[in-house]
């Protein structure tokens, strides 16, 4: 997300806001992305293809709130659900594309396959972010032409094979995908829209 500290800084920020308008969902509190803890997932076979779901930081309808967009100055990552990872995956990759005008927002690399999902402005241990289209390594949200609705596809990757940490803040963005791509052996896709007043 725009402007926030690496993980090595991150501060100690755990509470989260009730949000009205995101159908029960919580939005973070303000402030410093935290290190989230990954949930332990009993061995059991999946009951189906992996699935990606909605979390923290979209609206009744679905649509991006603003917390997760350049109309806001915090710019938070959203919350999203994984389910029914495969057997054999070593470790699950998240992308956020713009269908639009086809600039890659956000590269998240080495989630643990044992997590249920991320919550909204959280990095799991052990996960890193790779350098994105604008520049940065981190999330950059939604931000298309005023009056505009952009369309964005969140992908989870499940990948055979760890991604090498070579893959980082300073690899381009369209090889870093390109790696990513040639490792998964499953994906699942959510695409979420976004008007900008």
């Amino acid at each position: 997300m725009r402007g926030h500290p690496t993980l090595a800084t991150f501060a100690a920020t755990t509470a989260l806001l009730a949000c009205a308008s995101c159908s029960g969902t919580s939005e973070p509190t303000p402030g410093a992305r935290t290190p989230s803890t990954a949930t332990t997932r009993t061995a059991t076979v999946p009951a189906g293809p992996l699935t990606l779901t909605r979390g923290q930081g979209f609206d009744r309808a679905g649509a991006f709130t603003s917390l997760m967009t350049c109309d806001d100055p915090r710019d938070y990552s959203p919350g999203l659900n994984f389910a029914n990872v495969p057997t054999g995956t070593r470790e699950l990759a998240l992308t956020m594309i713009d269908l639009d005008t086809h600039k890659i927002h956000w590269l998240q690399l080495g989630i643990t396959p044992a997590t249920p999902g991320i919550r909204a402005h959280h990095l799991l241990p052990g996960a890193r972010e790779a350098l994105n289209d604008f520049g940065e390594a981190t999330y950059d949200g939604p931000c298309p032409p005023h009056g505009k609705t952009h369309r964005y596809q969140l992908t989870l990757y499940a990948i055979h094979e760890p991604i090498p940490a070579s893959f980082d803040g300073s690899t381009p963005p369209a090889r870093t995908l390109q790696e990513i791509k040639r490792r998964a052996f499953a994906s699942a896709v959510l695409v979420v829209p976004y008007t900008r007043r």
